[in-house]
């Protein structure tokens, strides 16, 4: 399936979740860098983008043509560093380690709906454009999303050493 590492990818993130303690979630190891909580919330607000980006595009037949790429190879390179868009930067808000889980929930149930509600046609043909990806077909932004997350798991773990 196009969207098991995605689902591997949450679950890894609930695990990590599971065993940190609260005062753990806004820990900085310096002001630069994000909290366990910045980074799911990221993770909810990014999530939530793509979904419903990809919602409109699919509903307004947003052709793109699927490119073979290795998203999980680019995505896995932290070396080269990526200023998130204003809009899907954490608030800073103090957030509980249960309305991070809460907020996680919400999002993927929207994945979730979008994933049940799309035909495969539509997931291959139509997308959008990343910003410094390209083009992107709707099965490649939803293992976009895993591979994202995975990313910043890596950064979480970091973060918690």
């Amino acid at each position: 399936m196009y969207y098991a590492k995605t689902y591997e990818a949450r679950e890894e993130l609930l695990h990590l979740l599971d065993g940190l303690e609260e005062d753990k979630l806004h820990y900085k190891k310096s002001p630069e860098l994000w909290s366990v909580s910045e980074n799911v919330e990221h993770l909810y607000l990014i999530e939530n983008k793509i979904v419903n980006g990809l919602k409109k595009a699919i509903q307004a037949k947003a052709t793109v043509e699927e490119k073979d790429l290795n998203l999980e190879k680019m995505l896995a390179n932290r070396t080269y560093k990526v200023q998130a868009p204003e809009d899907i930067v954490p608030s800073g808000h103090p957030y509980t380690k249960a309305e991070l889980l809460q907020m996680l929930e919400q999002s993927r149930a929207n994945l979730n709906d979008f994933i049940q509600d799309v035909d495969d046609t539509s997931l291959q043909s139509y997308g959008f454009n990343h910003r410094w990806i390209g083009d992107l077909s709707a099965q490649q932004w939803v293992q976009l999303i895993g591979f994202h997350e995975r990313r910043h798991i890596d950064q979480i773990k970091e973060s918690i050493q």
